[in-house]
């Protein structure tokens, strides 16, 4: 897989469709179905996927697999899987809690993997050079006006009963709009600036 950027344009932009079907495909599997092992075929989907479209995206940019992007991937995979084990398994468990200082410690749970995956991009981002630097800067800036915009205009609405806004359904929305906005703002730099 490290010399994927070395294929045809067909075959990686065919191994990016690939990632993509697979992780959607185990999205949508572990959203439709309640069977155990089905979700954990499906987990184990999302990770294939992800570890497909990480190598097959730098592939259709036409860069190299670096030591740091193979370390980045090694360390958010795992920690993607704990926090999807998690959220499935063990905040379930926070209904049948009686304790509140429990409860909050069960609920809080998948805090922990959230935030061991952002100590990697942000070591990953600070072993990257001064260009790369600056595209990462951008995407975060662009992902924080577009969500930030996003959430003002829902709020803006509901306040005046336009729509029916669920307030713990949006916080929780907050990071993964984040998290996919900074990443198309990425591709979208990196497309930019090999155009120059």
């Amino acid at each position: 897989m490290g010399r994927m950027d070395e294929w045809a344009v067909w075959q990686r932009w065919g191994a990016w469709l690939l990632g993509c079907v697979f992780y959607v495909g185990a999205v949508w599997m572990l959203l439709a179905t309640e069977n155990v092992a089905m979700r954990i075929i499906a987990l184990v989907g999302m990770c294939a996927g992800l570890w497909v479209l990480t190598y097959s995206s730098k592939a259709v940019l036409n860069e190299r697999v670096r030591n740091i992007d193979r370390w980045q991937l090694k360390i958010i995979l795992p920690a993607f899987l704990v926090y999807m084990l998690v959220v499935l398994y063990v905040m379930p468990l926070a209904d049948h809690l009686t304790m509140p200082w429990l409860k909050a410690i069960v609920v809080l749970s998948p805090m922990l993997p959230v935030l061991f995956i952002a100590w990697a991009v942000a070591r990953y981002v600070n072993r990257c050079d001064e260009m790369e630097r600056r595209q990462h800067l951008e995407a975060a800036g662009i992902a924080v006006i577009v969500v930030s915009m996003v959430c003002m205009a829902l709020g803006l609405l509901a306040a005046v009963k336009l729509i029916a806004v669920d307030g713990a359904l949006v916080l929780l929305m907050v990071l993964p709009a984040l998290c996919l906005v900074y990443g198309l703002a990425c591709t979208w730099s990196k497309w930019r600036n090999r155009a120059r």
